[in-house]
C-alpha cells in the first residue's frame, strides 16, 4: 500500500556490483547524482541483477525534469508528447533510457490534452505503484548502493511470484496488453503467478481483442526475439488466450490437442536458435506457428481450377487474428508454408521440382523444413538438398547432365563445309 515505508537493503545485504551494470549506465547515474539529483536504476535490470543475470537493458529514473537531463548531455535526444523521455546515445547505437519520477495522472489531467503534462511528475514512491509488477519497481540507488522497495518486489522475487500492482481487475481494464507481460514474466522467470493476478486474466482475456493490433504485433515479436515464446504459447493456451490473439488459427491450436503437441517441441527449436544467437526469421517463425493449423488447410486441397497458395492465403487473411500481422508478411508465410508441403511430398515421392530454388521464400522454407521433420533448425543455407538426397541417392542419378554450351559463332565454323 502507498505510504507504507519502503524495504531498504543496503549494499551489504545484496549480490547487485557495480561491476556488473554497464559502464555507460554508471556513467548516466553518476553524473545525475553528482549534480544534485536522484538517479535510481530500475525495472528489469535490477530484477535480473539480483538473480545473477545479465540485463539487457539498463533504464534510469531521476527526479530531474527532461530539459535539465538534456542539459547534462550534449548526447541526449527528448522523445515523446505527453511525457517526454531522454534518450542518451553511446557508441555501437546503445541507448540509456531516462525518466522522470510519475504518478498517475488523475481524471482532469487524462482528459484534457491541454493541461500541463508535467503534472504528472511525482515521487519515487509513486512511481513504483504506477508500475505493472512488483518484481519490476525496484530501484538501485546509486547514492548509497541500496535496493529501495516500496510494493513488495523482493519479497515476491524470492518466493518466485509474478504479481500486479494494485488491482488487477482496474489495471488490466486501463491496458489489457499487461495480462500479456504478466505471462511473459512468467515464462520467462519460470515463476508462479500470484492468485488474484491469475484470475483475472481468466475473467478478462477477451478485453485483449480492443487493443490495437500493431502493438500486440510489437508484443509477440519480442517474445519471438526473447527464445521463450514456446513458453509463452504454453499460457496463452493454459488461460484460453489464443482465440482471442490468433482468430481461428488460435482456436485450432487451443482445442486440437494433437496439432499442439505438434507444435511445442517446434518451438522449442525456435528458442534454442534465439537464445544460441542465432535466430530464425520471423517468417520462418510464424510459419512454424501456423504449420499444424496450415498443413491441415493444404491437405484438404485447393477446389477445382483452384490454387492452393491462393486459397491459404485468402483462409490466413480472413482469420480473424487480433494480433496484426502485416500483409507482406503474411504472404511470405504463405509461400514458406507451401514449399514447405512440397519439399514433404518430393520426400515422400522422391521427385523434386529444383525450380523452386529460384523462389524467394525457399531458404526460409529450406530452414523450416528441416525444424519439422529433422526436429532441429540447421545453419547451413539449404538443409533440405542435403536430406532429401541422403535420402533419395537414386535422384541424383536421374537429373540430367548439362551440356557444355558453345558458342554461335564456333557451331557455325563447325559445320561450314570445307572449301
Amino acid at each position: 500500500m502507498e505510504g507504507r515505508a519502503p524495504v531498504v537493503l543496503k549494499r551489504a545485504d545484496h549480490p547487485i556490483s557495480r561491476r556488473d551494470i554497464d559502464p555507460d549506465a554508471l556513467k548516466v547515474l553518476y553524473r545525475l547524482y553528482r549534480n544534485g539529483f536522484k538517479a535510481y536504476l530500475v525495472g528489469g535490470a535490477v530484477r535480473d541483477l539480483l538473480m545473477g543475470k545479465r540485463p539487457k537493458d539498463f533504464d534510469v529514473v531521476t527526479d530531474a525534469r527532461p530539459g535539465q537531463v538534456k542539459k547534462l548531455f550534449a548526447n541526449c535526444m527528448l522523445i515523446g508528447r505527453r511525457f517526454r523521455l531522454a534518450h542518451i546515445r553511446f557508441k555501437g547505437g546503445k541507448i540509456i533510457e531516462v525518466a522522470t519520477f510519475r504518478k498517475e495522472p488523475d481524471a482532469q489531467c487524462a482528459e484534457n490534452e491541454s493541461i500541463d503534462p508535467n503534472t504528472s511528475f511525482g515521487t519515487p514512491e509513486q512511481d513504483a505503484f504506477r508500475r505493472d509488477i512488483t518484481i519490476n519497481a525496484l530501484f538501485y540507488d546509486i547514492a548509497d548502493f541500496s535496493i529501495i522497495d516500496y510494493v513488495g518486489g523482493l519479497d515476491d522475487l524470492n518466493k518466485g511470484i509474478v504479481r500486479m500492482i494494485g488491482s488487477p481487475h482496474n489495471r488490466y481494464v486501463e491496458d489489457p496488453v499487461r495480462m500479456w507481460r504478466v505471462l511473459r514474466h512468467a515464462a520467462r522467470l519460470g515463476f508462479s503467478i500470484e492468485e488474484e493476478t491469475s484470475r483475472e486474466i481468466v475473467l478478462h482475456r477477451e478485453l485483449l481483442c480492443s487493443c490495437s493490433g500493431a502493438r500486440m504485433f510489437e508484443e509477440l515479436n519480442k517474445d519471438i526475439a526473447s527464445g521463450h515464446l514456446g513458453g509463452v504459447m504454453a499460457l496463452f493456451r493454459e488461460y484460453g488466450m489464443l482465440p482471442s490473439l490468433f482468430g481461428k488459427i488460435g482456436s485450432f491450436l487451443q482445442e486440437n490437442a494433437g496439432a499442439w503437441d505438434t507444435l511445442l517441441p517446434l518451438l522449442k527449436v525456435v528458442d534454442e536458435r534465439a537464445r544460441a544467437g542465432s535466430p530464425l526469421s520471423n517468417e520462418s517463425t510464424l510459419t512454424i506457428m501456423f504449420w499444424p493449423w496450415a498443413e491441415q488447410i493444404l491437405q484438404s486441397g485447393a477446389p477445382p481450377g483452384g490454387d492452393k497458395m491462393k486459397m491459404l492465403q485468402d483462409v490466413l487473411f480472413d482469420s480473424g487474428m487480433a494480433v496484426t500481422i502485416p500483409k507482406a508478411m503474411k504472404a511470405g508465410i504463405t509461400q514458406t508454408a507451401c514449399i514447405v508441403e512440397r519439399m514433404l511430398y518430393a520426400m515422400q515421392s522422391g521427385r523434386m521440382k529444383w525450380s523452386l530454388k529460384k523462389r524467394s521464400r525457399y531458404a526460409d522454407a529450406s530452414v523450416v523444413f528441416s525444424v519439422i521433420t529433422a526436429g532441429r533448425a540447421d545453419k547451413e543455407k539449404d538443409p533440405f538438398s542435403r536430406i532429401f538426397r541422403e535420402a533419395h541417392h537414386e535422384a541424383q542419378g536421374r537429373r540430367k547432365k548439362k551440356r557444355p554450351s558453345r558458342s554461335r559463332w564456333r557451331r557455325r565454323r563447325e559445320e561450314k563445309p570445307a572449301s
